[in-house]
Protein backbone atom coordinates (compact mmCIF):
# COMPACT_ATOMS: atom_id res chain seq x y z
CA UNK A 1 0.00 0.00 0.00
CA UNK A 2 1.52 3.17 -0.89
CA UNK A 3 2.49 5.83 1.64
CA UNK A 4 -0.08 7.97 1.79
CA UNK A 5 -2.68 5.65 1.66
CA UNK A 6 -1.34 3.96 4.76
CA UNK A 7 -0.93 7.54 6.40
CA UNK A 8 -4.59 7.73 5.74
CA UNK A 9 -6.02 4.51 7.31
CA UNK A 10 -4.01 4.03 10.09
CA UNK A 11 -3.38 7.42 11.63
CA UNK A 12 -5.50 10.48 9.84
CA UNK A 13 -8.96 8.34 9.63
CA UNK A 14 -8.54 6.72 13.51
CA UNK A 15 -7.75 10.19 14.94
CA UNK A 16 -10.43 11.77 12.56
CA UNK A 17 -13.42 8.93 14.20
CA UNK A 18 -12.11 9.79 17.35
CA UNK A 19 -12.06 14.00 16.47
CA UNK A 20 -15.50 14.07 15.12
CA UNK A 21 -16.94 11.25 17.07
CA UNK A 22 -17.39 8.58 14.28
CA UNK A 23 -17.61 4.71 13.79
CA UNK A 24 -16.51 5.18 10.02
CA UNK A 25 -13.24 2.83 10.36
CA UNK A 26 -15.59 0.08 12.22
CA UNK A 27 -18.07 -0.11 10.02
CA UNK A 28 -15.52 -0.39 7.08
CA UNK A 29 -14.27 -3.37 9.06
CA UNK A 30 -17.44 -5.05 9.20
CA UNK A 31 -18.75 -4.90 5.81
CA UNK A 32 -15.39 -6.08 4.97
CA UNK A 33 -16.46 -9.49 6.93
CA UNK A 34 -20.21 -9.42 5.52
CA UNK A 35 -18.56 -10.04 2.38
CA UNK A 36 -17.06 -13.37 3.48
CA UNK A 37 -20.19 -15.19 4.99
CA UNK A 38 -22.19 -17.41 3.62
CA UNK A 39 -25.90 -17.35 2.29
CA UNK A 40 -26.40 -19.27 5.33
CA UNK A 41 -25.00 -16.44 6.97
CA UNK A 42 -26.10 -13.47 5.80
CA UNK A 43 -29.83 -14.78 5.72
CA UNK A 44 -29.99 -15.13 9.61
CA UNK A 45 -28.19 -11.82 9.87
CA UNK A 46 -31.16 -9.99 7.31
CA UNK A 47 -33.96 -12.29 9.28
CA UNK A 48 -32.22 -11.55 12.87
CA UNK A 49 -32.07 -7.41 12.32
CA UNK A 50 -35.86 -7.63 10.08
CA UNK A 51 -37.36 -9.07 13.54
CA UNK A 52 -35.78 -6.55 15.66
CA UNK A 53 -36.70 -3.28 13.81
CA UNK A 54 -39.68 -4.23 13.73
CA UNK A 55 -40.04 -5.71 16.99
CA UNK A 56 -38.07 -1.85 17.59
CA UNK A 57 -41.10 -0.24 15.75
CA UNK A 58 -43.92 -1.28 17.16
CA UNK A 59 -42.40 -0.57 20.82
CA UNK A 60 -40.97 2.95 20.20
CA UNK A 61 -42.62 4.52 16.96
CA UNK A 62 -45.58 6.58 17.00
CA UNK A 63 -47.01 5.36 13.47
CA UNK A 64 -45.86 2.05 14.21
CA UNK A 65 -47.57 1.82 17.94
CA UNK A 66 -51.00 0.90 17.33
CA UNK A 67 -50.12 -2.29 14.70
CA UNK A 68 -50.78 -5.34 14.93
CA UNK A 69 -48.94 -6.66 12.63
CA UNK A 70 -47.04 -10.06 13.02
CA UNK A 71 -45.04 -9.64 10.03
CA UNK A 72 -43.63 -7.87 7.33
CA UNK A 73 -46.46 -8.38 5.16
CA UNK A 74 -48.92 -7.04 7.39
CA UNK A 75 -47.17 -3.27 7.93
CA UNK A 76 -48.65 -0.61 5.98
CA UNK A 77 -47.21 0.27 2.80
CA UNK A 78 -45.22 3.79 4.00
CA UNK A 79 -45.20 6.27 0.09
CA UNK A 80 -43.17 9.53 0.43
CA UNK A 81 -46.61 11.65 0.81
CA UNK A 82 -46.74 9.86 4.21
CA UNK A 83 -42.75 10.22 5.08
CA UNK A 84 -42.89 14.00 3.99
CA UNK A 85 -46.57 14.51 6.13
CA UNK A 86 -45.53 12.56 9.17
CA UNK A 87 -42.38 12.65 9.87
CA UNK A 88 -43.18 13.46 13.58
CA UNK A 89 -44.80 9.96 13.64
CA UNK A 90 -42.41 8.22 12.34
CA UNK A 91 -39.04 9.02 14.77
CA UNK A 92 -38.46 7.01 17.48
CA UNK A 93 -39.05 8.12 20.86
CA UNK A 94 -36.27 7.68 22.31
CA UNK A 95 -34.55 9.87 19.94
CA UNK A 96 -34.57 13.97 20.17
CA UNK A 97 -35.21 14.88 16.48
CA UNK A 98 -32.71 17.93 16.80
CA UNK A 99 -30.15 15.36 17.78
CA UNK A 100 -30.30 13.56 14.42
CA UNK A 101 -28.75 13.77 11.31
CA UNK A 102 -31.58 14.84 8.21
CA UNK A 103 -31.36 13.81 4.55
CA UNK A 104 -32.91 14.63 1.72
CA UNK A 105 -34.29 13.13 -0.91
CA UNK A 106 -33.58 14.79 -4.60
CA UNK A 107 -37.12 14.82 -5.52
CA UNK A 108 -36.44 13.41 -8.61
CA UNK A 109 -40.15 11.90 -8.16
CA UNK A 110 -41.87 15.09 -7.89
CA UNK A 111 -42.46 14.72 -3.88
CA UNK A 112 -39.22 15.25 -2.09
CA UNK A 113 -39.16 14.17 1.69
CA UNK A 114 -36.32 13.52 4.08
CA UNK A 115 -35.18 11.03 6.70
CA UNK A 116 -33.32 11.56 10.15
CA UNK A 117 -30.19 9.16 11.13
CA UNK A 118 -28.16 9.13 13.67
CA UNK A 119 -23.90 10.51 13.81
CA UNK A 120 -23.25 6.47 13.79
CA UNK A 121 -26.03 5.26 11.03
CA UNK A 122 -24.33 8.31 8.93
CA UNK A 123 -20.78 7.00 9.30
CA UNK A 124 -22.67 3.38 8.94
CA UNK A 125 -23.75 4.39 5.35
CA UNK A 126 -20.39 6.41 4.31
CA UNK A 127 -18.26 3.18 5.75
CA UNK A 128 -20.99 1.20 3.11
CA UNK A 129 -20.35 3.56 0.43
CA UNK A 130 -16.29 3.40 0.63
CA UNK A 131 -17.26 -0.66 1.20
CA UNK A 132 -18.96 -0.25 -2.57
CA UNK A 133 -15.83 1.63 -4.07
CA UNK A 134 -13.07 -0.50 -2.88
CA UNK A 135 -14.65 -3.70 -4.96
CA UNK A 136 -13.70 -1.30 -8.20
CA UNK A 137 -10.15 -1.67 -6.60
CA UNK A 138 -9.68 1.90 -4.94
CA UNK A 139 -8.01 2.71 -2.00
CA UNK A 140 -8.88 5.28 0.66
CA UNK A 141 -6.36 7.98 -0.42
CA UNK A 142 -5.91 7.53 -4.10
CA UNK A 143 -6.93 10.25 -6.29
CA UNK A 144 -10.59 10.78 -6.95
CA UNK A 145 -12.76 12.78 -9.36
CA UNK A 146 -16.31 13.09 -7.80
CA UNK A 147 -19.14 14.38 -9.40
CA UNK A 148 -22.13 15.49 -7.37
CA UNK A 149 -25.20 17.95 -6.72
CA UNK A 150 -23.94 19.96 -3.63
CA UNK A 151 -22.50 22.89 -4.77
CA UNK A 152 -21.64 24.09 -1.46
CA UNK A 153 -19.26 22.22 0.41
CA UNK A 154 -19.19 22.64 4.07
CA UNK A 155 -16.01 22.53 6.45
CA UNK A 156 -15.94 18.44 6.70
CA UNK A 157 -16.75 17.89 3.67
CA UNK A 158 -13.85 20.13 2.18
CA UNK A 159 -11.75 18.85 4.85
CA UNK A 160 -12.30 14.87 3.46
CA UNK A 161 -11.87 16.49 -0.08
CA UNK A 162 -8.41 17.28 0.61
CA UNK A 163 -7.78 14.16 2.65
CA UNK A 164 -9.18 11.79 0.05
CA UNK A 165 -7.44 13.66 -2.71
CA UNK A 166 -10.65 14.38 -4.07
CA UNK A 167 -11.25 16.69 -7.42
CA UNK A 168 -14.98 17.80 -6.28
CA UNK A 169 -16.67 19.02 -9.38
CA UNK A 170 -20.42 19.76 -10.45
CA UNK A 171 -22.03 17.11 -11.35
CA UNK A 172 -25.33 18.62 -13.83
CA UNK A 173 -25.11 22.00 -16.38
CA UNK A 174 -21.30 21.60 -17.72
CA UNK A 175 -20.61 22.77 -21.16
CA UNK A 176 -18.28 21.13 -23.01
CA UNK A 177 -15.27 23.27 -22.36
CA UNK A 178 -15.74 22.78 -18.51
CA UNK A 179 -15.52 19.03 -18.80
CA UNK A 180 -12.12 19.75 -21.29
CA UNK A 181 -11.25 21.38 -18.12
CA UNK A 182 -11.54 19.30 -15.99
CA UNK A 183 -10.07 16.04 -18.15
CA UNK A 184 -7.07 18.74 -19.03
CA UNK A 185 -7.11 18.53 -14.71
CA UNK A 186 -7.01 15.41 -13.99
CA UNK A 187 -4.68 14.44 -16.42
CA UNK A 188 -1.81 14.86 -14.26
CA UNK A 189 -3.12 12.73 -11.82
CA UNK A 190 -2.05 8.92 -11.87
CA UNK A 191 -4.33 6.10 -10.89
CA UNK A 192 -7.43 8.16 -10.41
CA UNK A 193 -10.65 6.99 -10.17
CA UNK A 194 -13.89 8.51 -10.80
CA UNK A 195 -17.40 8.64 -9.16
CA UNK A 196 -20.52 10.27 -9.97
CA UNK A 197 -23.22 10.66 -12.04
CA UNK A 198 -23.54 7.84 -15.02
CA UNK A 199 -25.09 10.20 -17.50
CA UNK A 200 -22.25 13.14 -16.65
CA UNK A 201 -19.50 10.23 -16.51
CA UNK A 202 -20.83 9.55 -19.72
CA UNK A 203 -20.50 13.17 -21.24
CA UNK A 204 -16.66 13.35 -19.59
CA UNK A 205 -15.84 10.14 -21.86
CA UNK A 206 -17.75 11.04 -25.10
CA UNK A 207 -15.68 14.95 -24.58
CA UNK A 208 -12.49 12.67 -23.94
CA UNK A 209 -13.20 10.62 -27.23
CA UNK A 210 -13.79 13.93 -29.23
CA UNK A 211 -10.42 15.71 -28.18
CA UNK A 212 -8.34 12.51 -27.57
CA UNK A 213 -7.41 12.95 -24.19
CA UNK A 214 -6.64 9.96 -22.40
CA UNK A 215 -7.15 10.21 -18.27
CA UNK A 216 -5.05 7.58 -16.30
CA UNK A 217 -8.09 6.09 -15.25
CA UNK A 218 -8.07 3.12 -13.08
CA UNK A 219 -11.52 2.88 -12.05
CA UNK A 220 -15.36 4.30 -12.34
CA UNK A 221 -17.96 4.13 -9.61
CA UNK A 222 -21.72 4.99 -10.87
CA UNK A 223 -24.48 6.28 -8.60
CA UNK A 224 -27.48 8.21 -8.78
CA UNK A 225 -29.16 7.60 -11.95
CA UNK A 226 -28.79 4.85 -14.70
CA UNK A 227 -25.62 3.14 -16.61
CA UNK A 228 -26.85 2.67 -19.62
CA UNK A 229 -25.32 -0.03 -21.97
CA UNK A 230 -24.13 3.13 -24.07
CA UNK A 231 -22.66 4.74 -21.53
CA UNK A 232 -20.91 1.71 -20.60
CA UNK A 233 -19.36 1.89 -23.95
CA UNK A 234 -18.44 5.12 -24.01
CA UNK A 235 -16.87 5.31 -20.90
CA UNK A 236 -14.88 1.89 -21.74
CA UNK A 237 -13.59 3.00 -24.96
CA UNK A 238 -12.91 6.36 -23.45
CA UNK A 239 -10.78 5.11 -20.50
CA UNK A 240 -9.89 1.86 -21.32
CA UNK A 241 -11.70 -1.44 -21.22
CA UNK A 242 -9.71 -2.81 -18.89
CA UNK A 243 -11.16 -0.55 -16.17
CA UNK A 244 -13.33 -1.40 -13.26
CA UNK A 245 -16.85 -0.27 -13.50
CA UNK A 246 -19.16 -0.48 -10.60
CA UNK A 247 -22.74 0.26 -10.69
CA UNK A 248 -24.66 1.16 -7.37
CA UNK A 249 -28.49 1.19 -6.47
CA UNK A 250 -29.27 3.17 -3.56
CA UNK A 251 -31.50 6.72 -2.69
CA UNK A 252 -30.77 9.96 -0.84
CA UNK A 253 -32.94 8.84 1.82
CA UNK A 254 -30.03 6.88 3.53
CA UNK A 255 -30.51 3.39 1.39
CA UNK A 256 -27.84 1.92 -0.35
CA UNK A 257 -29.39 -0.88 -1.63
CA UNK A 258 -27.43 -3.05 -4.19
CA UNK A 259 -24.31 -3.25 -6.01
CA UNK A 260 -22.79 -5.10 -9.09
CA UNK A 261 -19.61 -6.46 -8.51
CA UNK A 262 -18.34 -8.87 -11.00
CA UNK A 263 -21.44 -10.12 -12.29
CA UNK A 264 -24.07 -8.10 -14.34
CA UNK A 265 -26.69 -8.80 -11.89
CA UNK A 266 -26.94 -6.22 -8.59
CA UNK A 267 -25.72 -7.26 -5.11
CA UNK A 268 -28.10 -6.63 -2.20
CA UNK A 269 -26.93 -5.58 0.82
CA UNK A 270 -28.82 -7.61 3.08
CA UNK A 271 -27.89 -6.95 6.43
CA UNK A 272 -28.79 -3.61 5.80
CA UNK A 273 -31.95 -3.37 3.55
CA UNK A 274 -34.72 -5.91 2.79
CA UNK A 275 -36.60 -5.47 -0.47
CA UNK A 276 -39.90 -6.93 -1.18
CA UNK A 277 -41.12 -6.54 -5.33
CA UNK A 278 -44.58 -6.33 -5.54
CA UNK A 279 -47.03 -5.71 -7.78
CA UNK A 280 -49.89 -2.75 -8.23
CA UNK A 281 -52.05 -3.83 -5.43
CA UNK A 282 -49.18 -4.67 -2.87
CA UNK A 283 -49.42 -8.25 -3.66
CA UNK A 284 -45.18 -9.95 -4.08
CA UNK A 285 -45.03 -11.25 -7.58
CA UNK A 286 -42.81 -14.15 -8.41
CA UNK A 287 -39.30 -13.65 -8.58
CA UNK A 288 -37.64 -12.83 -12.42
CA UNK A 289 -41.45 -10.64 -12.68
CA UNK A 290 -40.71 -6.95 -13.02
CA UNK A 291 -42.60 -5.13 -9.81
CA UNK A 292 -42.09 -2.38 -7.28
CA UNK A 293 -39.65 -2.05 -4.68
CA UNK A 294 -40.57 -1.54 -1.17
CA UNK A 295 -37.52 -1.44 0.81
CA UNK A 296 -37.36 -2.30 4.43
CA UNK A 297 -34.08 -0.64 6.36
CA UNK A 298 -32.84 -2.84 9.15
CA UNK A 299 -30.11 -0.20 10.54
CA UNK A 300 -31.95 2.79 11.38
CA UNK A 301 -33.59 2.90 14.54
CA UNK A 302 -33.79 6.79 15.09
CA UNK A 303 -36.53 6.84 11.84
CA UNK A 304 -37.41 2.82 10.72
CA UNK A 305 -38.56 3.08 7.52
CA UNK A 306 -40.90 0.10 7.12
CA UNK A 307 -41.91 -0.95 3.34
CA UNK A 308 -41.27 2.31 1.90
CA UNK A 309 -42.14 2.86 -1.83
CA UNK A 310 -39.38 4.62 -3.14
CA UNK A 311 -41.40 4.74 -6.96
CA UNK A 312 -38.71 2.15 -8.46
CA UNK A 313 -39.48 -0.99 -10.36
CA UNK A 314 -36.90 -3.87 -10.35
CA UNK A 315 -36.94 -7.46 -10.88
CA UNK A 316 -35.10 -10.48 -8.51
CA UNK A 317 -32.93 -12.84 -10.02
CA UNK A 318 -34.89 -16.20 -9.38
CA UNK A 319 -32.84 -18.56 -7.52
CA UNK A 320 -32.67 -21.20 -9.83
CA UNK A 321 -30.30 -18.67 -11.85
CA UNK A 322 -27.88 -17.88 -8.94
CA UNK A 323 -24.71 -17.72 -10.75
CA UNK A 324 -22.14 -21.20 -8.87
CA UNK A 325 -19.45 -20.37 -7.74
CA UNK A 326 -19.75 -16.44 -6.90
CA UNK A 327 -17.67 -14.30 -5.00
CA UNK A 328 -20.34 -12.37 -2.88
CA UNK A 329 -22.99 -14.56 -1.30
CA UNK A 330 -25.44 -11.60 -1.16
CA UNK A 331 -29.24 -12.04 -2.34
CA UNK A 332 -29.66 -10.32 -6.10
CA UNK A 333 -31.22 -8.09 -8.08
CA UNK A 334 -31.71 -8.93 -11.82
CA UNK A 335 -32.06 -5.72 -13.03
CA UNK A 336 -33.12 -2.26 -11.93
CA UNK A 337 -35.94 -0.83 -14.20
CA UNK A 338 -35.78 2.72 -12.70
CA UNK A 339 -38.33 4.85 -11.34
CA UNK A 340 -42.19 3.89 -11.94
CA UNK A 341 -42.72 6.99 -14.14
CA UNK A 342 -39.72 5.78 -16.67
CA UNK A 343 -42.15 3.21 -18.68
CA UNK A 344 -44.52 4.11 -20.93
CA UNK A 345 -47.94 2.47 -21.36
CA UNK A 346 -50.12 1.70 -24.05
CA UNK A 347 -53.52 1.00 -24.49
CA UNK A 348 -52.87 -3.03 -25.70
CA UNK A 349 -51.13 -3.44 -21.90
CA UNK A 350 -47.56 -3.18 -24.17
CA UNK A 351 -44.62 -1.45 -22.43
CA UNK A 352 -41.60 0.57 -23.04
CA UNK A 353 -38.67 0.69 -20.48
CA UNK A 354 -36.21 3.62 -20.91
CA UNK A 355 -33.75 0.67 -22.53
CA UNK A 356 -36.28 0.12 -24.54
CA UNK A 357 -35.79 3.79 -26.42
CA UNK A 358 -32.20 3.86 -25.66
CA UNK A 359 -31.44 0.65 -26.99
CA UNK A 360 -33.11 2.23 -30.96
CA UNK A 361 -32.13 6.01 -30.29
CA UNK A 362 -28.37 5.41 -29.27
CA UNK A 363 -27.54 4.18 -32.58
CA UNK A 364 -28.13 7.76 -33.94
CA UNK A 365 -25.22 10.36 -33.64
CA UNK A 366 -27.09 13.09 -34.77
CA UNK A 367 -29.70 12.89 -32.00
CA UNK A 368 -27.40 15.13 -29.25
CA UNK A 369 -30.28 14.63 -25.99
CA UNK A 370 -33.78 13.66 -26.33
CA UNK A 371 -37.11 13.19 -23.99
CA UNK A 372 -40.02 10.97 -23.77
CA UNK A 373 -43.09 12.70 -23.35
CA UNK A 374 -46.60 10.75 -22.67
CA UNK A 375 -49.92 12.57 -21.65
CA UNK A 376 -52.05 9.68 -22.84
CA UNK A 377 -52.64 6.09 -23.65
CA UNK A 378 -52.59 6.83 -27.79
CA UNK A 379 -49.46 8.78 -28.48
CA UNK A 380 -45.74 9.92 -27.24
CA UNK A 381 -43.75 13.07 -27.71
CA UNK A 382 -39.88 13.05 -28.79
CA UNK A 383 -38.16 16.01 -27.98
CA UNK A 384 -35.21 16.14 -29.19
CA UNK A 385 -31.60 17.65 -29.97
CA UNK A 386 -29.71 18.03 -33.24
CA UNK A 387 -25.91 17.60 -33.02
CA UNK A 388 -24.93 19.78 -35.61
CA UNK A 389 -21.45 18.03 -35.69
CA UNK A 390 -23.21 15.26 -37.53
CA UNK A 391 -25.53 15.19 -40.63
CA UNK A 392 -29.08 14.99 -40.06
CA UNK A 393 -32.75 14.46 -41.80
CA UNK A 394 -36.33 13.47 -41.58
CA UNK A 395 -34.80 10.24 -42.54
CA UNK A 396 -33.25 9.50 -39.10
CA UNK A 397 -36.97 10.24 -37.14
CA UNK A 398 -38.84 7.85 -40.46
CA UNK A 399 -36.15 4.71 -39.04
CA UNK A 400 -37.02 6.06 -35.52
CA UNK A 401 -40.30 6.28 -35.88
CA UNK A 402 -40.29 2.63 -37.94
CA UNK A 403 -37.94 0.87 -35.10
CA UNK A 404 -40.36 2.27 -31.99
CA UNK A 405 -43.64 1.25 -33.80
CA UNK A 406 -42.41 -2.79 -34.59
CA UNK A 407 -41.88 -2.73 -30.60
CA UNK A 408 -45.42 -0.76 -30.01
CA UNK A 409 -47.16 -3.23 -32.46
CA UNK A 410 -48.22 0.44 -34.05
CA UNK A 411 -50.18 1.05 -31.31
CA UNK A 412 -48.50 5.02 -30.63
CA UNK A 413 -48.60 7.74 -32.35
CA UNK A 414 -45.19 9.13 -32.65
CA UNK A 415 -44.64 12.75 -32.98
CA UNK A 416 -41.28 14.52 -32.70
CA UNK A 417 -39.93 17.99 -31.37
CA UNK A 418 -36.96 19.44 -32.12
CA UNK A 419 -36.03 21.80 -29.17
CA UNK A 420 -32.72 23.74 -28.64
CA UNK A 421 -33.03 22.86 -24.97
CA UNK A 422 -34.16 19.52 -22.45
CA UNK A 423 -34.97 20.91 -18.67
CA UNK A 424 -34.02 18.30 -16.36
CA UNK A 425 -35.63 17.72 -13.22
CA UNK A 426 -35.99 19.62 -10.36
CA UNK A 427 -33.00 17.82 -8.87
CA UNK A 428 -30.60 18.53 -11.40
CA UNK A 429 -30.90 14.69 -12.64
CA UNK A 430 -31.50 14.36 -16.75
CA UNK A 431 -34.62 12.53 -17.44
CA UNK A 432 -35.32 10.15 -20.64
CA UNK A 433 -39.37 10.03 -19.84
CA UNK A 434 -41.77 11.89 -18.71
CA UNK A 435 -45.02 9.92 -17.84
CA UNK A 436 -47.95 12.58 -17.06
CA UNK A 437 -50.34 9.61 -17.27
CA UNK A 438 -52.48 9.71 -13.87
CA UNK A 439 -51.77 6.54 -11.84
CA UNK A 440 -54.66 4.17 -11.23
Amino acid sequence: MPFYNALLKHLILPIGDVVFGGTYLKHLKTWREYDHKSESELLSIQKENLSAILDYAKNHVPYYKQSNATDLSEFPILTKSILRDSYNELISDDYKIENLDKHYSSGSSGIQSFTFMTKDHTFFLRALQTHWWQWSGYNIGDNLLQFGISQKRSFLKKLKDVFYKCTYVKAFGLSESELKETLVKISKKKRLFIAGYPSVINQLSKVAIQENIKPDISGVICFGDKLFESYRGNIHTAFSNNISLVDTYGCAEGLLMACKHELDYYSIMSPHVYLEIVDDLGNPVKDGDMGHVLVTCLTNKAMPLIRYKLGDLAIKLPKENYPKNRTLNYPLLQKVIGRETDIVKTNKGITLNVHSFTGVLEYYQSIKQYKIIQNNLESIIIEYIVDEKYSFDDSVLIDVKNKLNTLTHNCLNINFKKVLKIKPTKSGKPQIIESNLKPK
